[in-house]
C-alpha cells in the first residue's frame, strides 16, 4: 500500500515539477556569455556588434545573458560612437535586448578618458575595476567566451 502512495504521490508531482521548470526557464536566462572586445580595429568592433546581434537572434538568445567586455583598442566600440550614428544603432540594439557593455578602468585611466564626457552610452555602473580580469572571472564562473 505504502509503495501505491508513493507511485500515486509521484505522478500526480511529475507534472507539476514539468512545470514549474518551465515557468523557470521562460523567467531566468540559463546561458552566459561574455563577448570580448579589445581590438581598435573598427570592422572588427562592428563584427562583434554583429555577432552579439546574431546570437541575440538565434533560438537560444531569448535564455542567454550576454556582456561586452572592452579594453584596451576595444574602448575605440564607445568613443567612435559618440560620432558614428550606425555605431550607435548597433549599440543601442544590443543594449534593447539587456546586454551590458562592460568597461575597464585600467583603460579608461591609461587613456585619459571620462565615461560621461569621452564614452557613447555608459554609466559608471558599466565599469569594473580591470577588462581582463573580468572576462577571465567570467569564465571561472562558467560562462562561454567569443573572442571575435
Amino acid at each position: 500500500m505504502k509503495k501505491l502512495i508513493a507511485t500515486l504521490a509521484l505522478i500526480i508531482a511529475a507534472p507539476l515539477a514539468l512545470q514549474s521548470n518551465a515557468a523557470l526557464a521562460e523567467t531566468e536566462k540559463t546561458k552566459q556569455v561574455v563577448y570580448h572586445v579589445n581590438k581598435s580595429d573598427m570592422n572588427t568592433i562592428k563584427a562583434a556588434l554583429r555577432n552579439v546581434t546574431n546570437h541575440i537572434n538565434s533560438p537560444s538568445g531569448p535564455e542567454t545573458q550576454i556582456e561586452i567586455a572592452v579594453h584596451g583598442g576595444g574602448i575605440a566600440m564607445l568613443t567612435e560612437a559618440r560620432n558614428d550614428p550606425q555605431l550607435q544603432a548597433a549599440i543601442d540594439n544590443v543594449k534593447a535586448h539587456d546586454v551590458e557593455i562592460k568597461v575597464c578602468a585600467n583603460t579608461l585611466r591609461g587613456k585619459n578618458l571620462d565615461v560621461k564626457d569621452d564614452l557613447y552610452d555608459t554609466k559608471e555602473s558599466d565599469v569594473v575595476p580591470s577588462g581582463v580580469a573580468h572576462v577571465a572571472d567570467r569564465q571561472m564562473e562558467g560562462w562561454a567566451y567569443i573572442h571575435p
